[in-house]
């Protein structure tokens, strides 16, 4: 990780898991690259962005204290953190809600641009771009 910290990773890891719920029929977070994909996202972000989205990290793993789950986020299990993620979800503070469904689409994109996930699905970008490639130059394009 080039931005993020070891802390930063696995904070993000542990919100992904709850977003993506993906066991048993898709493999874990940490058999993907999400928490480096979010890493580099990070790190190709403009400075205010990357410090934005490191802070609503922290925010969302000290959270469940504030709403009296009594524990980080990281501490408690699935059920848990998805009954706080909903609770931000429905928050009456408006950014509040937008943040926690901004960070909910990053989890997302996050663990499903993952090469070895999106083959398991079936769908290999490498193979499209190789036919695209082939069709071009087939037909004599550019």
């Amino acid at each position: 990780m080039r931005t993020i910290s070891k802390r930063e990773a696995s904070i993000f890891a542990c919100l992904t898991d709850t977003v993506v719920a993906p066991q048993p029929l898709l493999p874990p977070v940490a058999q993907t690259d999400a928490p480096t994909f979010f890493g580099d996202w990070v790190a190709k972000a403009p400075r205010v962005n990357a410090a934005g989205l490191r802070a609503a990290l922290i925010a969302v793993e000290l959270g469940p204290l504030a709403l009296g789950f009594r524990k980080r986020l990281r501490q408690l299990d699935r059920g848990e953190r998805a009954r706080y993620l909903e609770q931000l979800e429905k928050h009456e503070t408006a950014a509040i809600r937008q943040a926690a469904k901004a960070l909910k689409g990053i989890a997302y994109l996050c663990y499903y641009g993952d090469d070895g996930l999106m083959k398991a699905l079936g769908y290999d970008a490498d193979a499209n771009v190789a036919r695209a490639r082939a069709l071009r130059a087939h037909e004599d394009r550019p």
